[in-house]
């Protein structure tokens, strides 16, 4: 995957990225795993992806992550709907309003559904490797 200069909103898969590529040796919480993945990506998004927007979606309540707003992600709990619902809903929604929006996730059922409605999709692995130092 190529990293695009043009400002772009990625919307994560977060539980989805971090069972599925980022945890691995158990010594490390999910939550843990979470507040690295917010600062990883507010750091991506104030040098190589700058103008970039992250929004984090989490299944489930709220968890203390440390902060869940920084200048370039938005980290939201989802309580009533699944991760999967709202990342589809708003992913949506922004492409219907002309908004430039790739949706990273390796959950191949999210990934069919988001590129059948035209939206461009990234595996978890894909998107990290592309961009870790």
């Amino acid at each position: 995957m190529k990293g695009s200069s043009k400002p772009t909103i990625y919307f994560i898969d977060g539980l989805n990225f971090i069972r599925t590529f980022l945890a691995g040796n158990g010594y490390v919480s999910e939550d843990n795993l979470t507040s690295e993945l917010i600062s990883w990506l507010d750091e991506l998004g104030s040098q190589k992806l700058y103008g970039s927007e992250f929004r984090l979606i989490l299944d489930g309540t709220f968890r203390k992550v440390g902060p869940t707003v920084t200048p370039c992600v938005h980290a939201t709990f989802t309580e009533e709907m699944t991760a999967d619902e709202v990342i589809l809903e708003q992913a949506q929604y922004c492409k219907e309003y002309g908004k430039r929006t790739v949706v990273v996730t390796s959950d191949r059922e999210l990934a069919q559904k988001v590129r059948s409605i035209g939206i461009k999709s990234v595996s978890c692995d894909k998107f990290f490797n592309a961009f870790y130092d």
